[in-house]
């Protein structure tokens, strides 16, 4: 979604300057007090810039490793090697960051430049590497379509579902609602909560079965449509499953942005994308309180819960392992396979992780497994990419999991919501609503 890939933006546009990275990371650079490997992977990344503007390759080159090395598999650090290795006219340096896009399950078109050195040096590899750019992108795995909202100007994020009542709700940014899905009527939503009752646009969403109440996050961002005079705000909201009544806000002194977030037993665990903090409620008379805070957060996303710790995605940097206990936190290692710019995470009942990456292309949702420690990615598959309905100038954002099957957002609009408020070219589609079987 758009406030997430403020962290990204302007690192995915090329080779740019330390302020603006830096404002692109959400931090503002005057209150970085110390190094963390966000703002040591961003220097390094300004510094190759400037390096490759005075024309000292070799230097950019090395930085660039150097930025890799703290962000490993991260598409904009590895365009940008193509980029020297083009510049410098270093065939086997280009040929070698193709090969790590590659294995890091990503597309990537060549600039002709690009190309032509290259090819002149191998078209044979040249050729299977670009064979291979295309195949990781090609549709990948089966979803039904079970429902189309044609309410284009919600902008439609999260996803929830009753197994009990077989009702889903989705969420809404730009109408500022939770909308409710009948299983005798999936087409025809109707309003479960809005802003009479305290929402601003709403986010993630999740049924606890023990308590049978929504859960909904919600806060304020470019495209929420405040009242004269209306102030932002950011807080948890539970809602009676039955009635749609109110039961009760939560807020915390310092949140900016609740989004995303997972509930067992009564128990909610938070994340905050616009802060470097993850909060936590023991129960639902409970008050919120922060479990982790930690400088190296960038813009923390989806929860899950899985091998007796808490995972949050960071669009930025990964997947974060957090020990419940002390909340302690450290960097989930990776496959080859890129974990940068994932939205939504969620876990199944033998603790894989479910994963929605929008943040890099090819789009898709993933499957994560662990190894026995929980602390590195054993292996990765694909479960779906290049759906028919993740067509378009769209994206998935959120999942939901339960039974043996996911419900995803195939399609949120949000490229079609400039942060200015301006109309789009572009239609704004209707929203899907994708189950996958997972068994």
């Amino acid at each position: 979604m758009t406030f997430k890939a403020i962290a990204l933006a302007t690192i995915l546009t090329g080779l740019g300057t330390t302020s603006a990275l830096a404002q692109g990371s959400g931090i503002p650079e005057a209150e970085v007090e110390a190094p963390t490997p966000q703002s040591i992977a961003l220097e390094l990344f300004a510094e190759a810039g400037s390096s490759l503007r005075a024309g000292d390759t070799e230097t950019a080159r090395r930085l660039m490793l150097a930025a890799l090395d703290i962000k490993p598999a991260h598409p904009a650090v590895l365009r940008a090697l193509v980029t020297i290795a083009t510049r410098a006219e270093r065939p086997d340096d280009g040929f070698a960051a193709l090969d790590s896009m590659v294995e890091a399950g990503l597309t990537f078109a060549p600039a002709d430049a690009t190309l032509t050195l290259l090819e002149a040096a191998d078209a044979d590899r040249l050729a299977g590497i670009r064979a291979a750019l295309v195949a990781n992108g090609e549709p990948v795995g089966e979803g039904e379509v079970i429902a189309r909202i044609n309410r284009p100007d919600a902008l439609i994020e999260g996803v929830a579902m009753d197994i009990e009542t077989d009702r889903i709700f989705v969420s809404s940014v730009a109408d500022r609602e939770i909308l409710l899905l009948e299983p005798f009527a999936r087409d025809e939503p109707i309003v479960f909560a809005d802003r009479e009752d305290g929402l601003w646009s709403v986010f993630g969403l999740v049924v606890d079965d023990r308590t049978r109440m929504l859960w909904a996050a919600s806060g304020t961002v470019p495209q929420t449509p405040l009242a004269d005079g209306e102030a932002e705000g950011t807080a948890l909201f539970a809602f009676d499953l039955i009635t749609g009544d109110l039961y009760r806000r939560y807020t915390i002194d310092g949140a900016i942005q609740m989004a995303d977030f997972v509930v067992r037993d009564g128990s909610a665990y938070i994340s905050d994308s616009g802060a470097p903090r993850v909060y936590r409620l023991d129960n639902v008379s409970g008050e919120l309180e922060v479990l982790a805070e930690d400088p190296r957060f960038v813009s923390l996303q989806g929860v899950a819960l899985a091998r007796g710790a808490l995972y949050v995605a960071d669009y930025s940097m990964g997947i974060w392992r957090i020990d419940l206990t002390d909340g302690s936190a450290g960097l989930v290692r990776a496959s080859e396979t890129s974990l940068i710019g994932i939205d939504g995470l969620r876990q199944t009942r033998d603790g894989r992780l479910i994963a929605v990456r929008n943040g890099a292309e090819p789009h898709q949702v993933m499957a994560i497994d662990l190894d026995p420690t929980g602390r590195d990615v054993a292996n990765v598959d694909v479960l779906l990419r290049g759906h028919a309905s993740m067509a378009g100038n769209t994206e998935p954002t959120l999942v939901d999991l339960a039974d043996g099957r996911a419900w995803l957002v195939s399609n949120a609009a949000w490229p079609l919501f400039p942060a200015d408020g301006s109309v789009p070219d572009d239609a704004r589609p209707a929203t899907a609503i994708v189950e996958l079987d997972l068994r």
